[in-house]
């Protein structure tokens, strides 16, 4: 009996002893440099991953060294146990949980699709075209149909008792349509002015149901004149199909592209070479996570990138650690971290990086 007594306490020992000596060890962490979540500035790591990192190792007392790496190093790393935490937005996926260990995910982001942007001379073209768009034209006639049936019924019921202002025939019948397009728009000229009882009718009718009807008109044909279609013809992920497109080598955006056949990709270890490619013609476009791609694009002096408005890919960003880092350990930092993210200072650093706050 007292010799289980004393196994007892030499385990609660050990476990006590081994856990603080983690604790005041120094951590070795790798990240990878974007444009926004984390990014070295001096001798300093700045962006909101860097942020939420300090502050978890201020509260848990941790000290740590940093090291830069590409992508597909770190993620080697910590398979490896050469790092014990990877301190970048690494996104969950379940070929990664194999074969280490994440944190509570602190951010939810997509991917997306940054090109290079059209020159002014090309956007003011694509404006001239968007004229002559499908979309344009169907919304045109349907807007010109339903003017057109208006006018005729308000020529119907006036071409007998009002025939000054609508005439029988073939003309009548564009006084009509003249009446019910200056009707619509509210412009009242007060040219052609219905007389009869069902003449009114028709025009109360009209007036009411332009009101309603136009918004929806103009709406349609406002969408082939969206920025969308100013800045770039495609709207979603599978118009980059069969275009060369550049990704960030065993990064999540390229899995996914990968499991939905985008055969097409070229691999490049880090974002610069990924720009260098697009803009010596190599690749159409960089798929990468969104908020990444957009930051670059905004703080580009030259205008030369724009991120198009379509997401794909939802991801779940967290901390990654080596498996064999003891659970205790990961767990503080994990509940520290999910501490971090629900306080009012993570939301008020998310604006100041124009990032939207996830609800």
């Amino acid at each position: 009996m007292k010799r289980r007594i004393i196994t007892f306490w030499v385990l609660v020992f050990s476990l006590f002893f081994t856990t603080f000596s983690w604790s005041k060890d120094t951590l070795l962490v790798g990240y990878t440099p974007s444009s926004i979540f984390i990014k070295k500035q001096g001798n300093e790591l700045r962006g909101p991953s860097a942020w939420l990192w300090e502050r978890v190792c201020d509260d848990l007392d941790l000290s740590y060294q940093a090291v830069e790496m590409p992508l597909d190093t770190l993620l080697a790393a910590l398979t490896s146990g050469a790092l014990d935490a990877g301190i970048s937005p690494l996104t969950i996926t379940s070929s990664r949980q194999e074969s280490m260990d994440f944190s509570p995910p602190f951010y939810i982001a997509y991917s997306s699709v940054m090109v290079r942007a059209a020159s002014p001379l090309k956007r003011s073209l694509r404006f001239v075209a968007s004229f002559f768009s499908i979309n344009f034209f169907r919304a045109l006639g349907a807007l010109v149909f339903v003017i057109l049936i208006f006018g005729a019924l308000e020529w119907w019921f006036e071409r007998k008792h009002n025939t000054a202002e609508f005439e029988p025939g073939l003309k009548g019948l564009w006084q009509g349509f003249w009446w019910s397009a200056v009707t619509m728009t509210t412009v009242g000229y007060g040219d052609k002015s219905p007389q009869t009882v069902g003449g009114r009718i028709i025009a109360l009718v009209w007036m009411f149901t332009a009101i309603i009807i136009i918004s929806g008109f103009t709406a349609s044909i406002a969408s082939s004149l969206t920025v969308n279609q100013l800045g770039s013809n495609q709207s979603q992920i599978q118009d980059f199909k069969q275009k060369p497109l550049a990704t960030v080598s065993n990064s999540a955006t390229e899995q996914w592209l990968l499991n939905h056949f985008f055969t097409n990709l070229k691999e490049y270890k880090d974002i610069p070479a990924m720009v260098e490619a697009m803009e010596a013609g190599e690749v159409e476009g960089i798929a990468y996570d969104q908020p990444i791609l957009q930051s670059l694009a905004e703080s580009d002096s030259l205008s030369r990138f724009e991120t198009l408005p379509l997401t794909y890919n939802p991801q779940f960003y967290a901390l990654g650690f080596d498996a064999r880092l003891p659970d205790t350990l990961k767990r503080d930092i994990s509940v520290k971290l999910l501490e971090e993210v629900e306080s009012q200072d993570w939301k008020v650093l998310l604006t100041e990086y124009n990032l939207s706050p996830n609800p």
